[in-house]
C-alpha cells in the first residue's frame, strides 16, 4: 500500500525527538513492504533546519518539510486553512509522483483537517491518530476551537486512538462509533529489554544517592514535574533517594529553582537533558521505579518501554494509564495529590526490597496489549485498506 503521511510532529534534523510515534509507524510501513512518503510543515517560527526538500528522512524515507505560515496565538480555528496552503505545493508534488492509496495523519487539528481535505480531494481514504491532548485539553476548549477539532475527526475515514480511554473521549464528541478504533503503540522489543542495572548506571556514568527513580519526559507544566519534585522532598525526609529527569522542555528553569529552593538540585533532584530513543533503555534498567505524574495523558508509551525493561512504575491515574497498569503491580494515583504521590513512591520501593545491588537480571513484567511497531502499524494499514474511498475524484 502507498501511504502519504501528513503531520507537523515529525522528527527533523534539528529535533530528533520530535514525533517518534510518528517515526516509528512509518519505519514501520516500510519494514512491512509498504510505501511512504512524510510531509511534515514546520512552522515559520522553527529553526531554519538543513534539510532540503524533498529530503531522505531521518530513516532514509522521502520526506518533506514545507514551511508553514500562521499568525501566532490568534486565528487557531482556522490553522489548517494556513497548513493547507503552505503545504499545498508538496502535497500536490506527492499525489503526482507518489498516487497514494491512503493518508495517515497524527493529530487532529490542523493537521488532520488538512489530511482528510487533501484525501477527499484525491478520491482516497484518511486516517487520523489522534494524539491525546488534541482529543483531552483542545476539543474541549469552547468556541470555535473545539468546533475545528470536532469537524476534522468527523472529516476523517477512521479515527486511530492508542488506547480505549482516548477512544470514549472521542466518541462522546460525537463522532460515529464505527469510525474509531484503537490501536495501541508498538514497542521496540529489540531495544527496550530487560538488563543489568549496575552495567546501567556505569555506562550512563552516574551512582545514585540511595534508591533511584526517573521520569521521562518533556519539562512541561501538563507533565507535573513539579509536583513530582515536592512528593520526592518528602520521600527524601526518610531515605536516601535520587530523582533523574530525563528530558527537556520550557519549564526546565521553574523546575531547577524549585529543586534548589528545596536543597535538593543535584543532590537528589538531577536534570539529565534530552536523550534519544537508543539511549532511553539504561536509563529504565538503571532505575528502581519509573514515576509519571502528568495531569493529563494518552496512552504514555514510556510506561510500557519501561516495563519492557523490567521496571515497575508508579502514575498518576490520568487518561489510558490504567490500561497499561492492568496485570501489573504497579500503582497509580490521583494527579496533583503530592502525598499520595509521596506514599506510593515509598511503598513501592519498600515492596522492591533494599536492592544494595540492583538486579543483574531483571524480569519482563507481562504488558497487556504489547505488540512490536509492525504489529501495531499493521492493523493500521488494515484499517485504512478497510476504508471506503470518500465521495471526490478517484485516484486512478
Amino acid at each position: 500500500m502507498r501511504v502519504l503521511f501528513f503531520s507537523s510532529i515529525f522528527p527533523r534534523s534539528w529535533n530528533v525527538t520530535l514525533g517518534i510515534y510518528c517515526q516509528h509507524v512509518c519505519r514501520a510501513l516500510v519494514d512491512l513492504g509498504h510505501e511512504a512518503r512524510v510531509v511534515s510543515p514546520k512552522g515559520w517560527l522553527e529553526p531554519r533546519g538543513r534539510d532540503p526538500r524533498p529530503a531522505y528522512g531521518l530513516d532514509g524515507i522521502p520526506t518533506e518539510y514545507p514551511t508553514y505560515a500562521y499568525p501566532p496565538r490568534v486565528l487557531q480555528s482556522r490553522y489548517d486553512r494556513f497548513m493547507a496552503l503552505s503545504s499545498r505545493a508538496a502535497l500536490t508534488r506527492v499525489l503526482d509522483q507518489f498516487r497514494p492509496e491512503a493518508v495517515l495523519s497524527y493529530w487532529a487539528h490542523p493537521d488532520g483537517a488538512v489530511a482528510a481535505r487533501f484525501a477527499r480531494a484525491a478520491g482516497i481514504p484518511s486516517g487520523v491518530i489522534v494524539g491525546g491532548s488534541d482529543v483531552l485539553v483542545l476539543a474541549r476548549e469552547p468556541g470555535r476551537r473545539q468546533r475545528a477539532v470536532i469537524d476534522a475527526l468527523h472529516a476523517n475515514s477512521a479515527v486511530i486512538t492508542v488506547g480505549r480511554d482516548l477512544a470514549r473521549a472521542v466518541r462522546a464528541l460525537g463522532v460515529p462509533s464505527h469510525k474509531v478504533h484503537v490501536v495501541y503503540q508498538g514497542v521496540d522489543k529489540d531495544l527496550f529489554a530487560p538488563g543489568s542495572a549496575v552495567e546501567a548506571r556505569k555506562r550512563l556514568g552516574i551512582t545514585p544517592r540511595g534508591r533511584m527513580l526517573v521520569a521521562v519526559g518533556s519539562l512541561l507544566p501538563v507533565k507535573g514535574i513539579d509536583v513530582l519534585i515536592d512528593a520526592v522532598a518528602v520521600v527524601a525526609k526518610t531515605r536516601d533517594v535520587s530523582l533523574y529527569l530525563v528530558g527537556d522542555g520550557k519549564s526546565r528553569a521553574a523546575l531547577e529553582a524549585q529543586a534548589e529552593r528545596l536543597g535538593l538540585k543535584d543532590r537528589v533532584v538531577h536534570f539529565a537533558g534530552k536523550v534519544d530513543q537508543r539511549g532511553l533503555p539504561d536509563w529504565y534498567r538503571a532505575a528502581d521505579l519509573t514515576i509519571l505524574a502528568s495531569r493529563s495523558e494518552g496512552v504514555p508509551n514510556v510506561l510500557r518501554e519501561s516495563l519492557a525493561c523490567g521496571t515497575p512504575f508508579v502514575a498518576t491515574q490520568v487518561g489510558g494509564v490504567a490500561e497499561i497498569a492492568e496485570g501489573t503491580d504497579c500503582a497509580l494515583v490521583p494527579p496533583e495529590n503530592v502525598g499520595a504521590l509521596a506514599a506510593a513512591i515509598e511503598r513501592s520501593l519498600a515492596a522492591r526490597g533494599e536492592r544494595g545491588v540492583p538486579d543483574q537480571d531483571a524480569k519482563r513484567v507481562a504488558l497487556p496489549g504489547l505488540m512490536t511497531w509492525k504489529e501495531s502499524t499493521q492493523q493500521i494499514v488494515d484499517l485504512l485498506s478497510g476504508t471506503s474511498r470518500p465521495a471526490g475524484r478517484t485516484n486512478g
